[in-house]
């Protein structure tokens, strides 16, 4: 960072505080919607062989050369930032080790999407070895993704020094700790960044991918569905962990209204996404109204802060 930008910061410390926060918000969300894009990928080729609709198939493609393009994306960034923080880590160090499996991780994943866009018309008429190769590429997304998160939390441990009890402490036996709420909340958080991403991709390419009004009209509420739904369960999620807070709270004579009141105004945020993906499922022309999941997707992206705090807070 130059010092012109610190310069701006110090006078203006919200402008650095929003600049950190893309730091986290954009980056994670990257890699959680890589970890599920080919997942409804595959799924979607699954639907077009099942049902025999071609849009199935059409929409699968599409999904995949996105999940293409962000694992490349998220490869090419992961090595240049490798590059540039090499020397805060040592070499032969176990934070050392474990960024470099997880980047060789994700390096496998990005192979194995990239084998499984590019045979797309070789393996046509296999779709069953397809799907596979498709579900074995996601598993793979996922274990790169679960390598990456456990490596956020490693580094946050390393960088304290009241740590002592080691793999212990990294996950706790106390299952109120707030890294088993968000490990809850991996999964389903992982469908719906990807649906999120996915919608808006597809809309995004409607003038390169001309597959007509029909189409965009269905499949994008396919993708839709899936992130309405999946969010639906993080939501739900996120009250039950914050309703168990809050009862903790007053149980322990430490609840003020002022808590309570933060803790409803962000459940009341995280439930914008539903609503506005909601409004574009019950639209009769839903290509009019493509602004709710232009809209829906940063505000889904922005759940990444507090999930990343939940995630490295020890």
């Amino acid at each position: 960072m130059t010092d012109s930008w610190q310069q701006v910061f110090a006078h203006w410390p919200i402008l650095g505080t929003i600049y950190e926060a893309l730091w986290i918000v954009i980056p994670l969300s990257c890699m959680l919607a890589y970890a599920g894009i080919i997942f409804l990928s595959a799924i979607a080729r699954m639907l077009s062989c099942m049902r025999n609709r071609p849009a199935f198939d059409k929409c699968s493609r599409q999904l995949a050369l996105f999940g293409l393009i962000l694992g490349w994306l998220l490869l090419i960034c992961g090595r240049v930032w490798l590059y540039y923080t090499q020397e805060r880590h040592a070499s032969g160090s176990m934070e050392n080790y474990i960024l470099e499996m997880s980047w060789m991780l994700l390096s496998l994943g990005v192979l194995l999407s990239s084998v499984y866009y590019t045979l797309w018309r070789v393996l046509k008429n296999m779709p069953i070895l397809h799907v596979t190769l498709g579900i074995i590429s996601a598993v793979q997304n996922c274990l790169a993704m679960a390598a990456i998160l456990f490596c956020c939390r490693f580094m946050e441990a390393t960088a304290r020094t009241d740590i002592k009890d080691g793999i212990y402490e990294l996950f706790p036996f106390d299952w109120r700790e707030p890294v088993w709420s968000a490990m809850g909340q991996t999964v389903p958080l992982i469908l719906a960044m990807a649906a999120a991403f996915g919608v808006v991709w597809m809309l995004l390419r409607r003038k390169q991918d001309d597959f007509g009004r029909d189409y965009y009209n269905m499949m994008p509420a396919w993708c839709a569905v899936w992130a309405r739904n999946c969010w639906l369960l993080v939501w739900l999620l996120a009250v039950a962990t914050t309703g168990y807070d809050l009862w903790m709270a007053f149980e322990k004579g430490a609840f003020s209204e002022q808590d309570a009141i933060v803790q409803s105004s962000r459940i009341l945020l995280w439930l914008l996404p539903l609503l506005l993906w909601t409004i574009f499922l019950k639209a009769k022309i839903r290509l009019r109204q493509r602004w709710a999941v232009y809209l829906a997707l940063p505000l889904a992206m922005a759940f990444a802060l507090p999930y990343y705090l939940e995630l490295t807070f020890l």
